[in-house]
This record gives C-alpha cells, sequence and structure tokens, in this order.
C-alpha cells in the first residue's frame, strides 16, 4: 500500500509545474518581452498553441504592447485556477494581467495577456 501511494505521489510531481517552473517561465517572458525576442517566446508555446497563434502574429501583438505600454519591470502570482495561473504584470505604463498554463514538459499551453 505504501509502495501505491508513493508512486502516485511522485507520479502527479512529475507531471504537475511547481510555482517555481512558473517564476522561472515568466522571467523568461519578462527578458524577452523587454529585448523584443518574441520568437524567443513563440518557442516556448506548446505545438497546439503555436498552430492557434502563428509567430507573427504575436509578435505584432508583443511588439505593440512594448510600444504602448513599456517594459515589463515585474509580475506577482494573483490566482490560481485548477489549471491556469493569474499574473498582475507592471509595465512601465500600466498594469496587466497574464493568464498562463504549462504543459508537464514546461511547453507554454495557454498565453493571454488582459487589461487589468
Amino acid at each position: 500500500m505504501k509502495k501505491l501511494i508513493f508512486t502516485l505521489f511522485l507520479s502527479t510531481s512529475i507531471f504537475s509545474q511547481t510555482e517555481e517552473d512558473y517564476k522561472n517561465t515568466l522571467d523568461f517572458i519578462s527578458k524577452a518581452f523587454n529585448e523584443q525576442k518574441s520568437e524567443a517566446i513563440f518557442q516556448k508555446f506548446s505545438t497546439s498553441l503555436q498552430q492557434n497563434l502563428q509567430a507573427e502574429e504575436l509578435k505584432k501583438k508583443l511588439d505593440s504592447l512594448h510600444k504602448d505600454k513599456g517594459k515589463m519591470s515585474s509580475f506577482e502570482l494573483i490566482l490560481k485556477e485548477e489549471d491556469l495561473k493569474n499574473f498582475l504584470v507592471e509595465f512601465e505604463n500600466a498594469s496587466m494581467l497574464i493568464l498562463i498554463n504549462l504543459s508537464p514538459e514546461g511547453k507554454i499551453k495557454k498565453f493571454e495577456i488582459k487589461d487589468y
């Protein structure tokens, strides 16, 4: 019985992303955004997200956001949902939300930036 419980714990911990995984991903996004390297962000997307959002479309959206709101300065987790994390992101000229979900492999499965 102990072996079964350990196996179940191990399998769920292997496949779930930690707060640190999300922090590292947001650190990466922030750095790439500030350096206007949308292609680097696009490469972190899961295959299905890449199919739904083309690289050029992402570049246009992020470039426009960078021009209007400025550089990203900080972020803070404000809401955890079952499969989605909501981060309050501070830009030079605004506060916005980033909604993100990571796959078990650490790829970005969901990525949305919304007004706060």
